[in-house]
């Protein structure tokens, strides 16, 4: 017992001590279980200061990120506005110089296609120029550009030259008519602001000439089926969407071929300047005091145009000249005839270097060396056999044969009389021109497209008309190719 009763005090002192022990322990843990929760709260808040932080990053490297994209996006886009109109630049320059009579600007894919105009380091860039091939109806397009004064002008032309298009109606012809005269009186079938206020969203009449084909669209009857047929984003190619019937817009007719609508036909901007293939005014037969140009004129000539100044007889149009006949009386009082001296020799130079008219230019003359069947057929006193045989005579003949109307003539067409009839509404020159000018890239794909008109008419060449038509997509795909060589 003295041996266990030790070890149990023992026990004893040991138990009591850590007892305290433990007690004075759990109190000593309070303070250090609130200075254990604040850390975990500080933890906390720098977890989430670390994760807003990063957050501020992330989003400043994104938006860094999107205006890198969104700059070379737009250099892309701009270097592509680049290219595009170098193309325009160079198709001035080509319709500018090319000679009188001459049509290589209508399709010449050694000028116009895929021209190479500088590489940027990662895009080697190009253009091209293209227009609608109305006339073949195995191709879609050429490379060049189509001539304004191929198409029927809205704001010049008669009712009657406008009945003859395709899918024209009198109520139509009425309605365009009333669009652009000064007037407020319908034509019968017509309309005038009358029926525009009625409109859900009424809008004034133009009452004056268009400047662009779009205008057509406010005219009542003028859709865009009608103006622009099935091809609706303007590419010229038969696309599937084109060739399915009604299936999915535009509709169609599904008959593999593709309608162009009256935009094929009809300009806005045809103007021939009174002035001969030199730029130089022509002489007024009217008039007595103007001079004549040149010299070694036939006396027949210049006594036919004194004895019609001295009679006061005034010309139409020069045409009247050819194979005429005047009967006047000489000095002994006796009539006699006298021939003007203008046959098929003479009549080029005299078309070219004379006019009967003192106006500065004439407005929707048709060229005769570029328009259409369905186009020339528009003119009083031409038929379809007559206009086919025109585009089958001027393919076969000189551009140097072709820089006045007298080919028609002189190749035997037609004889004097319908000559005359016909001529008042023809022009042998084109100076208004339209086409689409492609800029692209290789090989990243960026491209404009623009829609162009250019007018030769005044002292300098200008754009009558330039808008961005990217978004109707490209008229052909891109295609690789081989860096130019240096």
């Amino acid at each position: 017992m003295r041996i266990l009763f030790p070890l149990m005090r023992s026990r004893g002192a040991l138990v009591g001590p850590v007892a305290g022990s433990s007690r004075r322990r759990s109190a000593d843990r309070r303070p250090h279980a609130g200075r254990d929760q604040s850390g975990g709260f500080v933890l906390v808040a720098v977890l989430v200061v670390v994760l807003l932080t990063s957050m501020v990053a992330v989003s400043l490297l994104f938006r860094l990120r999107a205006e890198t994209v969104a700059t070379a996006a737009t250099a892309g886009t701009e270097q592509a506005w680049s290219a595009a109109m170098s193309g325009v630049e160079e198709a001035i320059r080509q319709v500018a110089s090319a000679a009188p009579g001459s049509t290589e600007w209508q399709d010449n894919p050694r000028v116009f296609k895929d021209q190479f105009v500088y590489e940027d380091g990662s895009d080697r860039w190009y253009f091209t120029v293209c227009s609608p091939s109305v006339d073949d109806a195995l191709r879609e397009l050429r490379y060049g550009l189509a001539d304004e004064a191929a198409k029927l002008n809205v704001n010049a032309a008669h009712t009657t030259n406008l009945l003859h298009l395709p899918r024209m109606t009198p109520a139509l012809v009425a309605a365009l008519r009333d669009f652009i005269d000064l007037d407020d009186i319908p034509r019968p079938d017509g309309a005038e602001q009358e029926y525009y206020d009625t409109l859900p969203y009424p809008y004034a009449v133009r009452n004056a000439r268009l400047d662009s084909l779009d205008e057509l669209l406010l005219v009542r009857g003028f859709t865009p089926a009608l103006l622009y047929g099935e091809d609706a984003n303007m590419n010229w190619r038969l696309d599937p969407n084109e060739q399915d019937g009604d299936e999915r817009f535009p509709p169609d007719n599904n008959d593999s071929r593709l309608d162009l609508g009256l935009h094929q036909y009809l300009t806005t901007v045809s103007y021939d300047p009174n002035q001969d293939n030199d730029g130089v005014p022509r002489a007024n037969l009217n008039d007595p005091k103007d001079r004549f140009p040149g010299g070694n004129w036939s006396e027949a000539f210049t006594n036919y145009v004194a004895a019609l100044h001295s009679h006061q007889i005034r010309l139409g149009h020069v045409a009247e000249l050819l194979d005429a006949r005047l009967k006047v009386k000489d000095a002994s009082g006796r009539v006699v005839e006298i021939s003007s001296g203008v046959g098929k020799e003479e009549l080029p130079r005299i078309l070219d270097l004379f006019t009967a008219s003192s106006a500065p230019g004439f407005e929707g003359l048709l060229n005769v060396n570029t328009a259409s069947v369905a186009s020339l057929q528009t003119v009083p006193g031409i038929d379809e056999a007559l206009a086919e045989a025109i585009l089958s005579t001027r393919r076969s003949i000189s551009p140097e044969h072709r820089t006045t109307i007298a080919w028609l003539y002189q190749e035997g067409l037609l004889d004097a009389a319908l000559f005359k009839q016909i001529a008042p509404f023809l022009t042998a020159r084109a100076v208004q021109f339209s086409c689409h000018v492609v800029g692209y890239g290789l090989p990243s794909g960026r491209y404009r497209v623009l829609d162009v008109i250019i007018d030769l008419a005044g002292p300098k060449p200008r754009l009558a008309y330039l808008r961005d038509i990217t978004r109707l997509g490209l008229p052909f795909p891109l295609e690789s190719k081989e860096a130019p060589d240096a």
